[in-house]
């Protein structure tokens, strides 16, 4: 079985992209060691485990299962897809530990025989309804061996192995009571020891919808992609909480207008207005390395419908100063549907300034989600 932790390859979704643990492929005597030092890589984080296998080591199962149940993980039925490794990746292979990117999804997602007592282990059990769990009966086998005795002097220096073969057995009562008393430490209903039992091993039973909530193998039917992306929305959330809790205001650099022949460019920043209602605007304008005199400035805002200007009184104000515009919740709150702002710069009267008007896109202001966020959710 592969096992290793998968980074989310949506695009956007850095720093905190989504990872998950997959696992494809059969359970052998050796994946529980391999689960182990995945999960150690895995530290504290309980990682959505994803898997999709046809079985294998029955024994193997059970260790796995337990291990997940103490890590306090949720299982789900489904399959990754790895994105490419890209030429500059380093120490980008299939057999990573951790590091490769790639979606979760449901195509052809399996989990049969042992792969049951794995996925009952998860905290919650998650498959999709086009997920296939099967379960059959267990095969059991015996080893004969047969050698030939060298001896000397009744005793025997030398045993010369001649065959070994395996030979299916009937499987015994005490196999199945293991697996009943695993299921019922896992909180799965006993019932499902009767389905396992139903199919020979070289068949299998594919547990119906009902069948698979009323052993309670499974808790509910959230697919692949979406578990990865219930937790791709909470990382984002807790980021959001992490900027918002550090926002003051955001800022844009816009060129707009002419004085005596050069080309202006205003310094605007948007933050909360100082009574919590609307967002207040402090414009900068510039001209080359200097200030502006913003005594002859007047600037506006366009959103939407909406007009607002900057309200300095001219001769009052020092060259250097900002001009001001106050938005009210309902005019600035329109920006949240991808409207662009008009920004414009002139003069008050007849003067050295050409005006201009500029069409702002919401993006060139860093962190306007977070604005928005404070002045326009309830």
């Amino acid at each position: 079985m592969r096992i290793f932790i998968v980074r989310n390859a949506l695009i956007g979704c850095e720093p905190d992209c989504a990872e998950w643990i997959s696992a494809e492929g059969d359970i052998t005597a050796a994946t529980p060691a391999l689960l182990r030092k995945v999960l150690k890589a895995a530290g504290s984080r309980k990682l959505p485990f994803i898997i999709s296998s046809p079985g294998g080591d029955v024994s193997a199962g059970y260790a796995m299962g337990r291990l997940i149940r103490q890590a306090g993980l949720d299982v789900t039925i489904g399959r990754t897809t790895l994105s490419p490794c890209a030429p500059a990746e380093k120490n980008c292979s299939d057999t990573v530990m951790r590091g490769r990117r790639g979606w979760a999804n449901n195509v052809s997602s399996f989990c049969n025989s042992a792969c049951v007592f794995v996925l009952a282990g998860g905290v919650a059990r998650h498959a999709y309804w086009i997920s296939e769990i099967g379960v059959h009966q267990f095969a059991s086998t015996r080893t004969l061996t047969r050698w030939r005795d060298t001896t000397r002097n009744g005793r025997v220096i030398r045993r010369q192995i001649l065959s070994v073969s395996r030979v299916a057995v009937k499987t015994s009562k005490a196999q199945y009571d293991r697996a009943a008393r695993y299921f019922s430490e896992m909180g799965i209903d006993p019932s499902i020891n009767g389905l396992v039992q139903l199919a020979e091993n070289k068949d299998i039973h594919v547990m119906d919808r009902s069948e698979l909530l009323a052993t309670r193998i499974i808790t509910d039917g959230q697919d692949a992609t979406g578990e990865v992306a219930k937790f791709q929305t909470a990382l984002n959330v807790q980021r959001f909480a992490k900027r918002a809790a550090s926002f003051r205001s955001t800022t844009a650099d816009i060129p707009a207008g002419l004085y005596d022949g050069q080309a202006m460019i205003s310094h605007i920043e948007l933050k909360p207005a100082p009574d919590g209602a609307g967002v207040e605007a402090s414009i900068t304008p510039r001209i080359g390395s200097g200030p502006a005199p913003v005594a002859d400035l007047l600037a506006t805002f366009q959103v939407g419908n909406t007009l607002a200007f900057s309200g300095l009184p001219g001769s009052a104000a020092p060259s250097g100063s900002a001009l001001t515009i106050t938005l009210a919740p309902a005019a600035f709150c329109v920006l949240g549907n991808g409207r662009p702002l008009t920004f414009s710069i002139g003069p008050k009267e007849n003067g050295p300034v050409a005006s201009e008007s500029v069409t702002v896109s919401t993006r060139r202001f860093r962190d306007l989600d977070i604005l928005l966020g404070k002045v326009c959710v309830n």
